[in-house]
């Protein structure tokens, strides 16, 4: 009694202390084995230091899994965050059947990333995917584009599939900022300010703008790591066009069964995530979490 009284954390250690383990633990054993060489067939696990990232970042797939991580998640980030202040605002609307919009709007956070892969396969199938009948019946092509079998257009297919998978969890966020925001402020800006650009980039704007930022940063992340909707939809093809980095730490780990370059390959992709994270957080305006 007297060590809760004068060390009251210590009610917190039943809870912390499991957690913990389950969190140093992994980590402290990922590392570890990112400096030896375990390969699956191989009982022997001999200390390699840094030569599995060197091996990683020396082979002839590094660039450009790094290549398309990065233009995926500079391509897919400001699109979440964008479409889903703007789906965001709309929603905060009042209109007949608000609650079914929203309650569709919200349909593909729930949908795991296999069943969402198969259905933008179905929308970007060549012969018979939604988006190329929809063209061709409004005359805009004649033939098949072929979405997911082109190098050029496979990357941009699976953006914008990742794209509706995240919109959903942006909306419920910045909706929930948007609620937050006292309505005699906007009702003033509605009298005052006639043009809702203008509403949104004086009065709205910055009463949500640390949700924005916080969105922002979790989007690029999030589309940086991204793996199971990728890997369903194309397999990292056609040739190496969706290959990203997240792909390759199955690859070595599950395919080649090289967990010491599957580990370097996962502290890689760890510590860049940590310098995007960085660099968006200090390329913003200072002012950008004060109060507005």
């Amino acid at each position: 009694m007297w060590t809760t009284r004068r060390f009251p954390a210590s009610w917190l250690l039943p809870a912390l202390v499991p957690v913990a383990l389950m969190t140093i633990y992994p980590i402290a054993y990922a590392v570890w084995t990112s400096l030896h060489s375990v390969l699956l067939l191989f009982p022997d696990t001999p200390f390699v230091g840094i030569d599995n990232y060197v091996r990683v970042v020396t082979s002839g797939y590094f660039l450009d899994a790094l290549k398309n991580s990065l233009v995926f998640s500079v391509i897919a980030a400001p699109l979440v965050v964008v479409l889903g202040t703007l789906t965001a605002l709309f929603l905060q609307r009042r209109f007949f059947g608000s609650q079914i919009v929203r309650s569709i709007v919200l349909l593909p956070w729930v949908l795991p990333g296999a069943i969402s892969a198969v259905l933008w396969i179905w929308v970007f199938h060549p012969s018979f995917g939604v988006l190329n009948g929809a063209l061709r019946a409004i005359g805009l092509i004649d033939g098949s584009i072929p979405w997911l079998i082109s190098p050029k257009l496979a990357l941009i297919s699976v953006v914008l599939a990742h794209v509706w998978t995240q919109i959903p969890f942006a909306v419920v966020l910045v909706m929930a900022a948007l609620s937050a925001i006292n309505p005699e402020t906007l009702e003033a800006a509605a009298i005052d300010c006639r043009s809702p650009v203008k509403r949104f980039r004086y009065v709205i704007f910055p009463e949500i703008k640390a949700m924005i930022v916080v969105l922002l940063i979790y989007n690029a992340l999030t589309a940086f790591t991204t793996y199971d909707l990728v890997y369903a939809m194309t397999g990292g093809g056609p040739g190496t066009a969706t290959t990203l980095l997240s792909f390759q730490i199955w690859k070595e780990s599950f395919s080649m069964y090289d967990f010491g370059t599957g580990s370097a390959v996962a502290f890689i992709v760890v510590a860049i995530s940590a310098a995007m994270i960085l660099a968006i957080t200090r390329s913003l305006p200072s002012d950008l979490f004060e109060s507005g």
